[in-house]
């Protein structure tokens, strides 16, 4: 979420203080990874807020849009793929923040709806409704821009 592998070992390490000065607040009513990612995401939405700036996700195009997840890119397809990355990129840093966080957290993060969910205090519904949309417009940005595989 951070675009910066610094960074975000910083939030990280930030998160964890943060968890263990507030572990007194875990009720468990969630499970304990669940109240440890929402400490961690509200520790990144706060830097970049202070940094107004959106969260880079490049790696999450094949996790989105590739027919076959497993296979490495062809040598060939290098330069085509560099581009169509950062066209992607672009089009899902447009996203509103909520729909953006549930793509990040869901392919990136590879956590379940449910899981996402209860980070983001919405219902299981509201985060599949959030993948689709957020599917349903990056698609419609990049319709005859990007040849998908």
């Amino acid at each position: 979420m951070l675009d910066d592998s610094a960074e975000a070992d910083e939030a990280t390490q930030d998160a964890f203080v943060l968890a263990l000065k507030r572990i007194d607040s875990f009720r468990g009513q969630a499970d304990f990874k669940t109240w440890l990612y929402a400490i961690t995401l509200n520790v990144c939405r706060g830097r970049l807020r202070q940094r107004h700036s959106r969260a880079r996700v490049t790696r999450l195009v094949h996790a989105l849009f590739s027919t076959d997840k497993h296979a490495p890119p062809q040598p060939e397809h290098a330069a085509l793929q560099s581009e169509r990355d950062a066209l992607v990129w672009q089009a899902i840093h447009a996203l509103p923040e909520h729909e953006r966080e549930a793509v990040v957290l869901r392919y990136y993060h590879e956590l379940s709806t449910t899981e996402i969910a209860q980070i983001a205090g919405v219902s299981d519904r509201a985060v599949r409704t959030r993948l689709q949309n957020a599917h349903a417009k990056i698609r419609a940005q990049l319709q005859g821009k990007v040849e998908w595989e």
